[in-house]
């Protein structure tokens, strides 16, 4: 009977630290505040709403990927900071990414007016690490998604 127990403990643990990520529901992402640091480099503030239903306190630990245009690498965005979204509710927070062009010429050749480019131009390539409050890690990988479906795919 002694036998038994640890395993029997060792299997709940496991059980209880697994987080089915399915289960938490993105509502809504838009734009709070865009911040043009320099020619190259932006600062991008999203806003966003997300039912978390699970047991488990998640914590964005990084966020790094490629935008591309037409297949043609255009800029680099990562995290700035980590961000936590807490369990059992639906919670409304703020997420910053840098964003920094790879190609400034191409930003010249797109033209200025960034309400005239076409969202159905670009995809992104992404790599989002998250953390569980039990000490679970795990990685989220994303290629060739558009970034009009980018709500569709989290």
């Amino acid at each position: 009977m002694k036998r038994l127990i640890l395993p029997i403990l060792l299997s709940a643990l496991l059980f209880q630290s697994c987080v089915n990520y399915k289960e938490i529901d993105i509502k809504q992402v838009k734009i709070q505040k865009f911040n043009l640091v320099n020619t190259s480099r932006a600062n991008v503030t999203f806003d966003y709403l997300v039912d978390n239903p699970t047991n488990s306190t998640l914590i964005i630990t990084s966020a790094e990927g490629i935008i591309t245009k037409k297949g043609v690498n255009f800029a680099r965005m990562e995290l700035i900071e980590p961000d936590t979204i807490p369990s059992t509710r639906i919670t409304s927070g703020d997420i910053s990414l840098k964003i920094d062009l790879l190609d400034p010429i191409s930003l010249l050749s797109m033209g200025l007016n960034i309400s005239s480019w076409k969202v159905q131009d670009f995809n992104f390539d992404a790599k989002i690490t998250i953390k569980t409050s039990s000490g679970y890690k795990k990685v989220l990988k994303f290629r060739n998604v558009p970034l009009e479906h980018l709500t569709d795919r989290l």
